[in-house]
């Protein structure tokens, strides 16, 4: 689906990264588009952009594009999505059952011989889904599964807004109702859980009124008839659309079930992670043990011991599973928007091949959504690591008054990066005396005699430091850090300066 406005999403990411004057000849470098093409898009999101955004042009400059205060990149990039005629039709197509080339001619507003070539494009689209697009009418058909978790991938990418489906569903009241009945079973939900099951109970409705119902296999329902999870959507019957049969109605009340399942969040992170750690020893967690023996070797720190990281990647592959062995779909599908600025980093390469290796034998398939959530918690894990990350420096002052304001400077600009141990130049033994020191700042130019100091590094800078000094400071305390890892600074936001 990112296809039909990957060139709008492109150009927007490539203003917005610069935050300065772009030339149509660097864009068209950046992006791989003609500057025709770029003109003529830059015409189209000038005439979509939402309130206070604006697009400045200059014959000499080129364009820049100035972002209101509280103006948000997905807000931008959900407006233009809105505007977009080929996921207008597909919209149409997704929500109802069956439409003819009038009808969408008539609410998309296009030409029949434009609609004919947007149903073209989309059942590329519709082919990765999985599923068919019938014509005369169009509509989808295929497995009921499949067409469900299709459309959620739609409504999820057009970050569908709930309280639109009121007239079929009273959001509010649906997820009042869920908070309680997972404090009735003693359970806790994954953030953004609420909103996700409220687009699941809607999609189920909506296809069950118009008689398209779920099927599962007769022993997946005995499995799990009787389970908290099965109990607990019973319980949400009065949001639930009324089937014509009792063996219809308990499928479809399993097919919530499964997903409140994949949305179950542990109670107490410290049990659980002493059962992720148990788990890990068995021959079910021997895959998960490889992956991240594998991943801790690439990153050249043991990162598996990082416990959020370890609980946030755990509850990542319970979704995959259940995902995997159901046929469903709860990953964030607006993120993908961001996976072609991803896709070439060489974290991401790495985590997609480690992936491979240790779960494609188990028939644990991650897509390109799921590298992308784990590379995420990754990154995540890696800059949790960087806030904890600081320097033993010693500083070499000749005065007080030089002292305390060098002091203070540092301590400004890296006050959570460094450890200063403030020293005179009669006091220089110190530095052979503790091994601890890992940088020498001097203020001025070193004596002979201190001049031979060659065990720690040193950084020369003025008594009133420059901004190319402290720059400096700032470049080793990252290449400290880095130094240490498998991993470089161009793999890892936000020190990779080309996202």
């Amino acid at each position: 689906m990112n296809r039909f406005y990957k060139r709008y999403s492109d150009i927007i990411f490539q203003l917005l990264s610069d935050e300065k004057w772009n030339s149509l000849a660097v864009i068209s470098d950046k992006t791989g588009f003609s500057k025709t093409t770029i003109w003529r898009d830059l015409e189209f999101l000038e005439s979509v952009l939402p309130e206070d955004w604006v697009f400045e042009k200059n014959e000499a400059y080129g364009v820049r594009l100035i972002k209101p205060e509280n103006g948000t990149l997905e807000g931008l990039l959900g407006q233009i999505r809105e505007k977009n005629t080929y996921l207008h039709t597909l919209k149409i197509i997704l929500l109802n059952d069956g439409v003819d080339v009038s009808q969408i001619c008539q609410e998309v507003h296009i030409s029949r011989s434009t609609a004919y070539r947007h149903l073209e494009k989309l059942q590329e689209v519709v082919k990765e889904a999985e599923v068919t697009l019938s014509a005369s009418p169009f509509r989808l058909e295929g497995d009921e599964r499949k067409i469900r978790r299709f459309i959620m991938q739609y409504l999820d990418f057009m970050s569908f807004e709930t309280n639109l489906v009121k007239e079929e569903l009273d959001a509010g009241k649906f997820q009042e109702h869920l908070v309680k009945m997972f404090s009735r079973f003693s359970m806790s939900y994954r953030t953004g859980a609420l909103y996700r099951l409220t687009i699941i109970l809607f999609i189920a409705n909506h296809r069950a009124s118009m008689g398209h119902f779920i099927s599962y296999p007769d022993s997946v329902l005995k499995t799990h008839e009787g389970s908290k999870y099965f109990e607990l959507t019973k319980r949400l019957s009065p949001f639930m659309i009324k089937c014509p049969r009792r063996e219809i109605q308990l499928q479809e009340i399993l097919y919530i079930a499964i997903f409140i399942m994949s949305e179950e969040r542990p109670l107490n992170r410290t049990k659980h992670l002493q059962y992720i750690h148990k788990s890990m020893k068995s021959e079910r967690g021997y895959p998960m043990s490889v992956f991240l023996k594998k991943l801790d070797k690439y990153i050249g720190v043991p990162i598996s011991q990082d416990d959020i990281f370890l609980f946030h990647f755990y509850q990542s592959l319970k979704r995959i599973s259940v995902e995997t062995e159901f046929e469903t779909e709860t990953v964030k599908n607006s993120a993908l928007q961001y996976l072609d600025f991803f896709e070439g980093n060489q974290l991401y390469q790495a985590i997609a091949q480690i992936a491979k290796e240790c779960f494609t034998h188990y028939s644990l398939l991650l897509k390109k959504l799921d590298i992308l959530e784990i590379f995420a918690i990754t990154q995540a894990a890696i800059i949790r690591r960087w806030n904890n990350h600081k320097i033993q420096v010693a500083v070499m002052c000749r005065t007080y008054s030089e002292k305390d304001y060098i002091r203070e400077i540092l301590n400004y600009h890296f006050d959570s990066k460094l450890k200063i141990t403030c020293i005179d130049p009669s006091s220089v033994h110190l530095l052979y005396m503790y091994e601890e020191f890992d940088l020498l700042i001097s203020a001025g130019e070193l004596n002979p005699s201190d001049a031979c100091i060659e065990h720690i590094p040193k950084i020369i800078i003025s008594s009133f430091p420059t901004s190319a000094e402290l720059r400096e400071i700032s470049h080793f305390i990252e290449d400290h850090f880095f130094g240490d890892l498998g991993v470089t600074k161009d793999m890892v936001y936000p020190f990779n300066e080309s996202v």
